[in-house]
Parts: C-alpha cells; structure tokens; sequence
C-alpha cells in the first residue's frame, strides 16, 4: 500500500503544488477540487497520513473534503487525520523528496526556522541545536541523494551532541 504523508500547514502554503510533490506523480493534474476527486479515483490502494493543524485555510478544507469524498465514494483510500499526537510540534515528519526539491526553504519552513537561518550546514546545525525536544520522522529515503545525505549527518551530529531531537527513519518501524 502506498503512504502519502500530507502536512496541513504546507498544504496551506503551497496548496496544490504540494499536492504534486506529495503525490510524485507526472499525470497529476488536481487543479480543481473536482480534478482533484478524479485523480484520487485513479490512485492504487492508498493510506494518507494527516498531520492536521486547527488553522487549516479553506482552500486546504476543500482538498480534505475532496479527500473524504473520494475515500466514501472509492474505498482505495485510507485517510488517518490522528497521525501527528496532540503536541504536534514535537513530531515532524521530514520527506526527503521535498528535501531535494527545496533544499533549505524547505528546512526552514518545516522548522520554523527564523529569518536570519543561512541556509549552509552549519546555520542547521546552530538552529537545530536550539530546537526543544523533538522527534523527526525522516521519510522516502529512497530518495536520498549526497545533499541529503549532508543535512542528515547534522540532523545526526545534532541529536548526539544536545539529545533534544530524535531520528527515526522511515525504513523503521513507526506508527
């Protein structure tokens, strides 16, 4: 079964755009909610996983509501809308597919990171240092690169020298 693992707070950002990186799929075409329910309906057996945020936009509201539909209509569709725990800031799910395509934007909106963040290795690893405690759920790690290689080792260095971050990568077992 497929895993598609969906940030409300980046769907919010990046609306249908993130959808496409998600779903890393060149037929995608989901411009329109009803766009969006018909490539739903060509997915194989599918399970979404929802990182959901309370201030979800009304654009993000309509791709959710689309997601539902399809999921009733359908039945290939597994939608978990309680993946993240209550302290969602404390479990970040890191996709190393969106981490190649956006490099260090990404990092620094997945984190939060403030506006002065350099964008190098050791801007990360001074920023991470700083996190409160946190577990990091890195995912598709078959689509690892030297670049993500490089920004994991300081996620790595990070966590055995503060202990405030755990990594867990997706080839373990995680619920």
């Amino acid at each position: 079964m497929k895993k598609v693992y969906l940030d409300i707070r980046l769907l919010n950002d990046f609306g249908n755009d993130y959808l496409k990186g998600i779903f890393r799929d060149p037929d995608y075409c989901g411009d329109t909610p009803d766009a969006f329910y018909e490539y739903l309906s060509s997915l194989p057996k599918t399970e979404v996983l929802i990182n959901y945020c309370e201030n979800a936009s009304e654009r993000s509201l309509t791709y959710l509501r689309t997601m539902d539909q399809a999921y009733r209509d359908f039945g290939h569709l597994s939608l978990n809308y309680d993946y993240v725990p209550e302290e969602a800031n404390r479990k970040i799910i890191l996709d190393v597919y969106e981490l190649n395509e956006r490099g260090h934007e990404y990092l620094k909106e997945l984190f939060d990171f403030p506006d002065y963040y350099g964008e190098n290795l050791d801007a990360l690893y001074d920023c991470l240092s700083e996190l409160d405690d946190m577990e990091v759920i890195v995912i598709n790690m078959d689509e690892i690169d030297d670049f993500s290689v490089d920004i994991l080792s300081v996620f790595d260095e990070v966590a055995e020298e503060y202990g405030n971050i755990v990594i867990r990568y997706e080839d373990e077992d995680f619920e």
